[in-house]
């Protein structure tokens, strides 16, 4: 591995010390005069028609300003997340409906001169419903008697046919998938059910609006993406987008949630350019769990085993439930399809699959996006296959494992990639003697404590990826994936970034920092990055897809070389010497023969403008021509406790390839962090609704989630790889480490116990079923 001066270290984050203090401003933080509160007037109903909507009695509580209804709003149907290519995307919503699909769904927003008098006057606005029969699963949905959920939508320009409220399906073949299942020694037909968690992030949704008097509004919002919320706000608007201005905020986490406009950005702005004043909303806390979380699904597996183990046929069959709107653009059934058929190494591939709306809130992208669901049916299935057919799990995974020089989907069938970097060998190794893998149960478990038989232990592995991005090494017709950055040197030897990349806060800006400063040769603390808004920053993808570092940083490593190429230049013609024979460390230039002859970078830049050389800057647009994975292990042990089914999560190994790592502080945050997210998923977390169709956990006292005091130990092992396309080596790492978390804690389950969950997550009621039925 390549020695390096910055990189690598525990750079603290340059908002670190704001962060500490309470200084560092967020959206919600964000106040300007003469400001009006938005409020959105939601429906009670899951499926209704909005008859009338009276508004007179609201309109005289004193402070309220404008309200707004379905009569008044652009009648575009809309998309939310510029993420993909707009001839893919679907549209189907306006910015306040007449069909209401989901309770909370939106009817009305008021803008006031409080959020009391905006609170008011939703209570005051009397609406009169037709409430319709509602689908609320997949069972409802699909079933022949099922409501209409949508009347019209669009994919791109072009009308969709929804039918059966199905509005996307894939069914694509590679090799003889049929004559392979009927050579196969052993064949697993496997069905499972995922759950519906919310991202949950502390920070909510929250927008400012401010506009100008002439026609222009500037707009800060918690957002992953804020080119691609510009160009939403203008598609649903009907607006220019040279109308809007878009700023970037740090983000108090996202996982997801904020990574399409919510409609209350949307919103806000229409009413800020109708009154003429900033306007202001925030989402409550239900509110949040009204917009976002994972995609449940139901997948179903086919797989055909040779005796010695190798994958020689795999169906996977998806079945995804979107909620109320395409909110994502596109649905989650084609990344979970690919994701199941890329995580092993297979000639004969079959995917197919649907996406289906439901009466539930819309759905999102929440960290993984479609790959979580895939690795807890894939790597459950390989658990099983391993005990079928005698050899260890380990064993299993490594002979079946794509290679470097192996292609694989990165983003669904459209995106094509070729592995160049694989840890996984090692990890595997490492995290097995680590967690004492020798010491697992074999489907019996172990007993910990000799007074309580009735405890059992288990070890339980599972692997997985995620992408680094969404590139492909042909321009793709599914995502899109750009990025773009400006650095220049300022005339006191210092640099500063210009790029729109969103931090979530797993420290990307500081990490961009870093880059410029290993590579032109400066300090850390001399790189500086601007929050930067749309007018003065290139067109960047919304940071997803863990490509924040791997895609974003690609531009500004670009940009990085061509400084210091133009440093150097300078500094050659002030000593008099050649390109060769200079160089810069610690912000100051020296010569190479004698490091004593130097002079700080800042003289040098200065020199040069004084001359009339011209300014050191550079600007770069990239298009990754990769989405390399970055590979993770999970080794968990746990403790079921076979008379109550309570699991307890006693210890993690935790295994990562994410390239060349950058900063050691910020890698190691997000594998902690993956580990819990992962671990909610597989114990406890699900959004519960009535048979009504209310949410009836849309709060942190009901929505159960692991705390600190809940967290087990995580032990880190790391295998630095090189990845040629990356970053210097890069890949990401913020969603691949929980992909596999949940199928782990499963096969823990297992090994302790000799039970198999389907569906999440794993409760102790599912887990006292399965016991029962193993007992009889």
């Amino acid at each position: 591995m390549r020695q390096f001066q910055i990189v690598g270290r525990r750079q603290e984050k340059q908002e670190a010390a704001l962060k500490a203090m309470g200084k560092l401003k967020y959206t919600g933080d964000l106040y300007v005069p003469d400001m009006l509160h938005c409020k959105i007037l939601r429906s009670p109903y899951a499926n209704a028609i909005v008859k009338n909507v009276d508004k007179d009695e609201a309109l005289k509580i004193p402070g309220v300003v404008d309200i707004i209804t379905y009569d008044d709003v652009p009648k575009i149907l809309s998309m939310h997340q510029y993420l993909h290519v707009p001839e893919i995307m679907y549209k189907d919503s306006y910015l306040l409906e007449r069909h209401v699909r989901h309770v909370g769904d939106r009817v009305a927003a008021v803008a006031a001169e409080t959020v009391e008098a905006a609170e008011a006057a939703l209570e005051k606005i009397k609406v009169e419903y037709e409430v319709l029969p509602s689908a609320l699963d997949f069972e409802s949905t699909l079933a022949p008697e099922a409501p209409v959920i949508h009347e019209e939508a669009l994919k791109g320009d072009n009308p969709v046919n929804i039918r059966g409220n199905v509005f996307d399906t894939v069914d694509i073949t590679i090799g003889d998938v049929e004559k392979a299942f009927d050579e196969a020694d052993l064949v697993l037909t496997k069905h499972f059910r995922t759950s519906k968690p919310n991202p949950a992030p502390l920070e909510r949704t929250a927008v400012l609006c401010v506009p100008d008097g002439n026609g222009h509004v500037d707009i800060w919002a918690t957002s992953q993406g804020i080119h691609a919320m510009r160009m939403n706000i203008a598609c649903s608007l009907g607006l220019p987008i040279s109308r809007l201005t878009c700023h970037r905020v740090f983000l108090g986490g996202a996982f997801g949630a904020h990574i399409q406009t919510g409609f209350i950005e949307n919103i806000c702005t229409l009413l800020a350019l109708r009154t003429g004043r900033p306007i202001k909303g925030e989402k409550t806390r239900e509110e949040m769990f009204l917009s976002c979380g994972r995609h449940p699904m139901l997948l179903k597996l086919k797989v055909g085993f040779k005796k010695n183990g190798k994958i020689t046929a795999l169906h996977a069959d998806v079945t995804d439930d979107t909620g109320a709107y395409a909110f994502s653009g596109s649905s989650k059934m084609m990344l979970a399809a690919g994701f199941t058929l890329s995580m092993y190494k297979c000639p004969n591939l079959r995917m197919s699959g649907r996406a289906v709306y439901t009466n539930t809130p819309p759905l999102t992208a929440m960290r993984g996006a479609g790959n979580p669901q895939a690795t807890w049916a894939v790597e459950s299935v390989m658990d099983e296959a391993a005990e079928t057919l005698n050899i260890d799990p380990i064993e299993l995974r490594k002979m079946n494992m794509l290679s470097v020089g192996d292609t694989f989907y990165g983003q669904g069938p459209a995106v094509i990639s070729t592995i160049r970097s694989n840890g996984t060998l090692a990890l595997l190794d490492k995290c097995a003697a680590a967690v004492g893998w020798e010491k697992r149960g074999h489907g019996r478990g172990t007993t910990p404590y000799p007074d309580k038989p009735w405890i059992r232990r288990g070890i339980g592995l599972a692997r997985g990826f995620h992408t680094s991005g969404c590139g492909s090494e042909k321009p793709n017709k599914f995502i899109i994936d750009v990025s773009g950055a400006i650095v220049k040197m300022n005339e006191d030897g210092t640099a500063t970034i210009l790029n729109s990349a969103a931090d979530c806060g797993g420290g990307n800006m500081s990490v961009y920092c870093s880059l410029v400063a290993e590579i032109v040769g400066l300090r850390y603390e001399d790189v500086h990055i601007k929050t930067g808004d749309t007018d003065c920053t290139i067109f960047d993808g919304a940071t997803h897809a863990s490509r924040g570092v791997y895609g974003a940083g690609q531009p500004i490593v670009k940009c990085a070389e061509d400084v210091r190429r133009q440093i150097i230049e300078w500094g050659a013609r002030i000593f008099g010497c050649g390109v060769e024979d200079i160089d810069i460390k610690d912000s100051r230039m020296f010569l190479v023969a004698d490091p004593k002859i130097g002079k700080p970078v800042g003289d040098i830049i200065l020199k040069g403008i004084s001359s009339g050389w011209g300014n050191v800057c550079s600007n770069h647009t990239v298009r990754p021509k990769a989405c390399p994975p970055h590979f993770t292990v999970i080794f968990a042990v746990v403790d079921v406790n076979t008379h109550t089914g309570k699991v307890d999560i006693v210890r993690v190994v935790a295994g990562a390839d994410a390239g060349t790592i950058l900063n050691r502080n910020n890698v190691e945050g997000q594998i902690v962090g993956g580990v819990h997210m992962g671990a909610g998923y597989a114990l406890m977390e699900d959004t519960i609704f009535s048979k009504e169709g209310r949410p009836l956990n849309a709060q942190f006292g009901d929505y159960k989630i692991l705390t600190s005091l809940d967290m087990p130990p995580v032990e880190i092992i790391t295998e630095e790889t090189w990845e040629p396309t990356g970053p210097l080596g890069a890949k990401g790492i913020g969603e691949g480490v929980t992909n596999p978390v949940a199928p782990a804690i499963a096969n823990a389950i297992h090994d302790a116990c000799g039970i198999r969950i389907p569906d999440l997550p794993c409760t102790p009621e599912k887990i006292l079923d399965a016991l029962g039925a193993k007992e009889a």
